[in-house]
């Protein structure tokens, strides 16, 4: 039999190069991507990084720039000629976040970028009791869920060819675990809660698996199946990584959960 090897992963920008960027940086990068990064700051585990990193505050006014410069002698020429861009960066990273998106999106467009991916959050579902797929209407409750909302719809309008609205769960890996914190408190609220998680290896091979199969606008729950209990999660998680376990208090308190209605996600 003739093995044939699979195609090289497309070259690629990302913004935020952070918990979840940079091991998808390096996941591109060993499948044979040239890859551009921005992140606010260099740090030292960055020097060694075989990707280009470009530092950029994308607070600030002049961060977008026209396209002339961008494919000529701007901050963006390196990331121009990439036909997948990723956003990976949360609301609190900037001051205004969706009109951010919106700009970094026009700029794709008009460098003729060919996909977008965006991690958005399954917080933008807000908190009520019921069963959440990619159909149920959005029902943000925080600033935060709303400014991500926003941002989902600048993209689908922005005129890119093809858009994946990744929304994303609760992350979690032994490395940055939240039970860490809940440790840390008393009669936590909330304790039969359903969780809605996904683990960051699973979140990165999503976004990685994404990239190799643009198919026009799509939205996807990324999410594990199983939706334990926020006190039999915790509890579990807690265990394995030698810490007591968090002390919820008694409630009968319910939550939504989040399933997908299938592998590829909802066309739009």
């Amino acid at each position: 039999m003739i093995h044939t090897p699979p195609s090289a992963s497309p070259d690629a920008s990302i913004l935020g190069l952070g918990y979840l960027g940079r091991p998808l940086a390096q996941k591109l990068y060993e499948h044979g991507s040239r890859v551009a990064a921005v992140k606010r700051s260099l740090t030292s585990d960055d020097i060694n990084l075989p990707i280009r990193l470009d530092t950029l505050d994308l607070n600030q006014n002049s961060a977008f720039q026209s396209a002339n410069l961008a494919r000529d002698t701007s901050f963006w020429r390196h990331h121009a000629d990439k036909p997948v861009w990723f956003c990976l960066l949360p609301p609190s990273s900037l001051t205004h976040y969706a009109d951010t998106v919106k700009q970094w999106a026009e700029l794709a467009r008009v460098c003729n970028v060919q996909h977008l991916i965006f991690t958005s959050s399954t917080s933008v579902y807000g908190n009520k009791v019921r069963e959440c797929d990619e159909t149920a209407t959005p029902d943000p409750q925080t600033e935060s869920a709303r400014q991500i909302l926003a941002a989902e719809r600048y993209l689908l309008d922005s005129g890119v060819p093809n858009i994946d609205i990744l929304r994303l769960g609760g992350l979690y890996c032994a490395e940055r675990h939240p039970v860490s914190r809940l440790v840390q408190k008393q009669n936590i609220p909330g304790g039969n809660q359903p969780v809605n998680i996904v683990h960051r290896d699973i979140a990165v091979e999503t976004l990685f698996q994404t990239a190799l199969k643009p198919n026009g606008k799509r939205l996807k729950n990324i999410i594990e199946p199983r939706h334990p209990t926020r006190r039999e999660f915790y509890t579990e998680e807690a265990a394995k990584l030698g810490l007591p376990a968090p002390d919820f208090s008694p409630d009968d308190s319910r939550g939504k959960i989040i399933i997908t209605v299938c592998d590829n996600g909802l066309s739009l």
